[in-house]
């Protein structure tokens, strides 16, 4: 399956240098790309209003039910690998109830590509068949 992750600075140019290793998504609800995403797949990489511009594939994929202290636990496991000093808003973390890590692998950059507006979405599964998230 293909993905689009829209995404706000730094996170995109940490992802593009090698310095995010570990795309995070954080959510009240199980939207996608939670449960939704599986080793293999691959995730196109674009800048909030602007065209894709760079690509990767998922290496490992994990879901979480989160609880405080999971919280707590990823982030001094894999804080420096998904850029959680960077995030203007940390603690809004310990109030969400889902997450997904995606263990990014292949990061490239790629001619441009122009695509609809998302209108706020910030992932987007296409070719969905199932009209959720849908491109």
């Amino acid at each position: 399956m293909e993905h689009i992750a829209i995404m706000r600075q730094p996170f995109y140019d940490m992802v593009l240098s090698g310095e995010k290793t570990i795309e995070s998504r954080w959510s009240m609800n199980k939207s996608a790309p939670f449960n939704r995403i599986k080793k293999g797949d691959v995730i196109y990489f674009k800048k909030t209003g602007c065209p894709i511009t760079a690509v990767a594939e998922a290496a490992e994929v994990r879901f979480y039910n989160l609880t405080p202290s999971i919280v707590e636990e990823i982030a001094k496991k894999y804080g420096k690998q998904i850029g959680t000093d960077k995030f203007k808003d940390y603690e809004s973390c310990f109030s969400k109830k889902y997450l997904t890590l995606i263990w990014l692998k292949n990061v490239r950059q790629i001619a441009p590509i122009e695509v609809p507006k998302s209108y706020g979405a910030g992932w987007i599964i296409l070719g969905d068949q199932s009209g959720r998230d849908k491109v």
